[in-house]
């Protein structure tokens, strides 16, 4: 099979409709995904033994369970017993929470680094613990963790691709129903491909970035 222009031209707008969709899910689920980790790594810092467990369950079930288990559950079980939702906000929710418990799991080992005097000082100042999160480790816990936080987010926006399973028409899923419609393969997915390589440019860029700017921070 040789390339056709004409047709990969034909198809080119509607890949960028499975761009804008693939877009709007990353944007959105990676807003759930981020504050909803930082929320739950707060709580199972501060959480009694039950709660502590019961937060770890939550982490080990959403990071254990393959992505697309979670969507066909979501998808075609629930209407089973009367819960029906559109394929878009099933999709975003399960990519939200799947990867809020990687975020999680980030904001955790980041909290982890922060000096123990800092705690011990901010006792001495005689700071609330509301405010002791709120001013000082809360921030020190994001801007330790924004580089492997952007990791995941890469993860976040190649895994939007597996909501063509549930009919949201993602990049992968316009590319897919391109070439169900024509038989013809080699120009969906090829310009899937390297659409996909182009919206990764901006991560490997800030990723770059920050792992400069760490090293030049770690520089004596």
């Amino acid at each position: 099979m040789t390339w056709d222009w004409s047709y990969a031209l034909q198809i080119l707008p509607r890949l960028m409709v499975g761009v804008w969709y693939t877009g709007l899910v990353t944007l959105a689920s990676s807003a759930i995904a981020l504050t909803l980790g930082l929320l739950l790594a707060i709580l199972e810092a501060v959480s009694t033994t039950i709660g502590h467990a019961f937060v770890r369950f939550l982490l080990e079930f959403f990071r254990g369970v393959p992505i697309l288990v979670l969507l066909y559950f979501a998808f075609y079980v629930l209407p089973e017993v009367g819960i029906t939702l559109p394929a878009m906000p099933i999709g975003i929710a399960v990519l939200g929470m799947v990867y809020a418990a990687f975020c999680s799991e980030v904001y955790r080992g980041s909290l982890i680094t922060i000096p123990t005097e800092l705690r011990d000082a901010c006792v001495a100042l005689n700071l609330s613990p509301s405010i002791t999160w709120r001013r000082v480790l809360i921030p020190l816990m994001i801007k330790r963790a924004i580089p492997a936080l952007l990791n995941n987010v890469l993860g976040l926006f190649k895994a939007s691709a597996l909501l063509f399973a549930i009919g949201v028409p993602v990049l992968l899923g316009e590319a897919q129903a391109a070439g169900y419609q024509s038989f013809r393969y080699l120009e969906p997915f090829t310009l899937t491909g390297i659409i996909y390589l182009g919206m990764n440019l901006p991560f490997f860029y800030l990723l770059s970035r920050y792992k400069d700017q760490y090293v030049e921070h770690r520089r004596p």
